[in-house]
């Protein structure tokens, strides 16, 4: 069972460097003691019931409870910014536009305006859905061949330096949803993210290990004294105070004058001159001549439940709905949790899914790509009739879809007091991604060409124009018609498995959110006909890994609690109550704030 603090967090909790005072203190261990100190005083328990040590353990699931609203976020200051506009009479599409760019200033090395992203809102008061895809795009420049070459794959050109760089869209995306659907301006969304950048935040052990981590890449491609991440030209320390005043900069003039200038401004100018002098080839048409697009949702059902997701270029939302259309035909929680059973089950799934995905899954605009039939329930039966219970696939063949047709980084999640919700998975890709900063702007810039495929026969190969595939998920859930979960994560093609694992654990395994979330998690794939290595976090029992290392899987053992497996931010609303659940994936430096 999950534990809930039946009370909400503190109302006014600092929006400046106060808030993460001690260095080696984790945020999630703040929002547990104060939930729990609350909690003690509501019910009335005496404090001698609960260790001081059970109450600080950064991993203990506890949901964060709430009645009027929630944000959650991969850091707690971006999850004050958006609860913060949600309180001066924002909407949730606002608070999480201010969301989104707080965490361009705090957690640099995911995400920000140099990179791209998706959004998924639903409506309250129609339940209508919009899906925006503010992905990047490929610069005019791009070959179907451009990394084929030995020397591309050598010297990486698509994850270092200009090469690397697409055309970044979200900007576009963050402007176009404040436009259609938010009720404050872009100065006003801002603002937390504004003051952040320009007074600055201690930085934690988590981000200055990353920096140090990618260290040689920015200071490849940039002048070490203008990297806002170093002082000194060294990386910078636990507890220093990181500002970027060109980013407060950016955004102030963004604020001024509306994404042209980015996309036909002196911003612009700036990208295309970092992306060139680095190796690249984009110019200002490229930067003209981008736009975000609306889509319909990619749906699906779980035992009753509508999944909500994205289409492609993302693969994530297709491949979720087609994993649980598959797991559907077991009794999972007959298999049991994390046993060899569900484990080579889940992993089998997995690598018949990755064929499909390696088959068929690329940007729709450039190739026809079979969602129906991918997302069908008749075509995962004949996926689920190839699997054995204990016998492992070595053999692995895209299906057919298409005879089934009939005419998927950092993450947040936000819902207001009207039950309006977004569901928004933004990113860079690497941490730090290309190493190249746009220089005065304070920008970081993506390196999602490496998004593509290097094939260039794939489906999946760059084109001019082309949006790399992506398997980002941003994900609603309804029961019964009505909101019941809104989910996502960052962790590249692990995406999609590990929210599939969440939703079950809620839904087949009876876990609270936060317990589903912090759970131990496993990854397998599949690549040219092949199975991939089973990944699993060191919390799975020995006795499980044997006896899935006897049935034929090659396994690998990760972290216990490894953000390899993503960092998930998810909200759960209780019908029968009317509260709000929030929770933050321990895994990385995310939290949960509701009011």
């Amino acid at each position: 069972m999950a534990n809930y603090a039946w009370a909400k967090l503190p109302r006014d909790l600092p929006t400046g460097t106060d808030y993460l005072k001690g260095r080696n203190r984790s945020v999630k261990k703040l929002a547990i003691l104060t939930a729990a100190v609350l909690l003690l005083a509501v019910t009335g328990i005496g404090s001698s019931v609960v260790s001081a040590q059970a109450v600080v353990d950064p991993h203990a699931p506890l949901d964060v409870v709430a009645r009027d609203g929630m944000v959650a976020a991969a850091h707690p200051l971006a999850a004050q910014a958006g609860v913060d506009v949600m309180k001066a009479g924002g909407n949730a599409i606002d608070a999480a536009i201010a969301t989104a760019l707080t965490l361009n200033v705090v957690e640099p090395n995911a995400s920000g305006l140099g990179g791209g992203g998706f959004m998924v809102i639903r409506f309250a008061k129609t339940g209508d859905v919009a899906v925006i895809d503010y992905r990047e795009k490929a610069p005019a420049s791009a070959t179907r061949d451009m990394y084929a070459s030995d020397q591309a794959k050598k010297e990486l050109w698509t994850q270092l330096g200009g090469k690397a760089i697409g055309v970044p869209g979200t900007l576009k995306g963050l402007e176009m949803a404040l436009q259609m659907y938010g009720t404050l301006t872009f100065a006003d969304v801002a603002a937390p993210a504004i003051k952040l950048a320009e007074e600055g935040f201690e930085v934690s052990s988590e981000l200055s290990g990353i920096i140090k981590d990618n260290y040689e890449k920015l200071a490849k491609y940039n002048d070490p004294d203008k990297v806002p991440y170093f002082h000194d030209g060294l990386a910078l320390e636990p507890g220093d105070i990181l500002r970027n005043p060109d980013l407060a900069a950016t955004f102030r003039l963004i604020a001024e004058k509306g994404s042209d200038a980015l996309y036909r401004g002196p911003v612009g100018e700036a990208i295309v001159e970092a992306v060139n002098k680095s190796g690249g080839n984009m110019t200002m048409w490229d930067l003209a001549d981008y736009n975000a697009v609306m889509h319909t949702p990619v749906k699906g059902t779980y035992r009753g439940l509508e999944i909500i997701s994205m289409p492609p270029p993302s693969s994530g939302g297709t491949h979720l709905i087609e994993i649980l259309n598959v797991m559907e035909n077991y009794d999972v929680k007959a298999l049991g949790h994390n046993t060899p059973a569900y484990m080579h089950t889940l992993a089998e799934v997995l690598k018949l899914v990755f064929a499909d995905r390696a088959a068929y899954m690329a940007d729709a605009d450039f190739v026809k790509v079979p969602v129906t039939g991918l997302t069908s329930k008749e075509y995962a039966k004949t996926l689920f009739n190839q699997i054995s219970p204990d016998k492992v696939l070595r053999e692995l063949k895209p299906g057919e879809p298409e005879n089934f047709e009939h005419e998927s980084t950092t993450h947040l999640t936000v819902i207001d007091e009207e039950g309006n919700i977004v569901s928004l998975t933004q990113t860079i890709n690497y941490f730090f991604a290309s190493g190249v900063m746009a220089e005065g702007t304070g920008l970081l810039l993506n390196n999602e060409m490496d998004d593509f495929s290097t094939n260039p026969n794939s489906v999946s190969a760059p084109e001019p124009g082309k949006r790399p595939l992506s398997s980002m998920s941003p994900t609603i859930i309804l029961k019964d018609g009505k909101p019941f979960m809104a989910l996502g994560t960052p962790g590249a093609t692990r995406i999609f498995p590990s929210m599939a694992q969440i939703i079950m654990n809620v839904v087949d395994f009876g876990m609270g959110l936060d317990e589903a979330i912090e759970a131990p998690r496993m990854f397998c794939s599949s690549s040219a006909g092949k199975p991939g290595t089973l990944f699993v976090e060191s919390r799975i029992p020995a006795e499980v890994r044997d006896a899935l290392k006897a049935m034929g899987h090659n396994v690998s053992v990760r972290g216990d609690y490894d953000s390899y497996f993503g960092g998930t931010q998810a909200i759960l609303l209780d019908q029968s109550s009317g509260m709000i659940h929030g929770a933050a994936d321990s895994r990385r430096l995310g939290a949960a704030i509701g009011f």
